[in-house]
């Protein structure tokens, strides 16, 4: 697969404040918590060996409020987990998360998922969920996998299959955000789930 990065085409920034994220955080946190199927089992086997090595990195792209990052950290003590979200909001709530847990070895910060900081290097597995709903470049997000995952690492990609049912959340939230006293408009986030056609996977 080509790289592109440098090549990214992203549309003119958008303030901050411009997304459905940073408006309704504890909506999109109520949904990831009780509505959302939870594959931290599944990823459990496919990604962190029975007994993980001390030091085992695994990274969450699109963390979001930290569910999988936090579930994961509990259950491996020896992983550090690392948490990566563009929403200053959903951040802080990953964080508060991991603290109320005691985790010491899950920690979260903002970044994009189309252009990870540089010192996201070698990481052994990798995972992300409902990203591809609404980032507008995925191969970007794939060239920034296959450039960070070591050799012989995994990745686990979790995405829904029901159009009807992916997008019920984020038209929620576009209606949240249409009820508050400063309706939003131009959000990054897009109205209508994003198209996965033409994306090639490989190894």
């Amino acid at each position: 697969m080509a790289s592109t990065r440098g090549q990214l085409g992203r549309s003119p920034a958008i303030p901050e404040s411009h997304s459905l994220f940073e408006h309704s955080p504890w909506f999109y946190a109520f949904c990831r918590e009780y509505l959302f199927r939870d594959h931290t089992e599944k990823i459990a086997s496919e990604l962190v060996p029975e007994q993980p090595r001390p030091g085992f990195r695994l990274l969450e792209l699109g963390c979001g409020p930290g569910f999988y990052a936090c579930r994961l950290a509990r259950l491996f003590p020896n992983l550090e987990v690392t948490g990566v979200d563009l929403s200053n909001r959903l951040v802080e709530r990953a964080r508060n998360r991991a603290a109320s847990r005691n985790l010491p070895n899950c920690s979260f910060e903002r970044g994009d998922a189309q252009a990870l900081a540089e010192q996201h290097q070698e990481v052994d597995a990798i995972v992300l969920s409902r990203l591809f709903l609404i980032v507008p470049d995925k191969v970007a997000v794939l060239s920034e996998i296959f450039r960070i995952l070591r050799p012989g690492g995994r990745c686990f990609i979790a995405e829904p299959t029901s159009s009807p049912k992916t997008m019920i959340p984020l038209s929620c939230m576009w209606m949240l955000s249409r009820l508050g006293n400063r309706p939003l408009n131009g959000c990054r986030e897009p109205l209508r789930r994003r198209s996965c056609a033409g994306m090639t996977f490989a190894s």
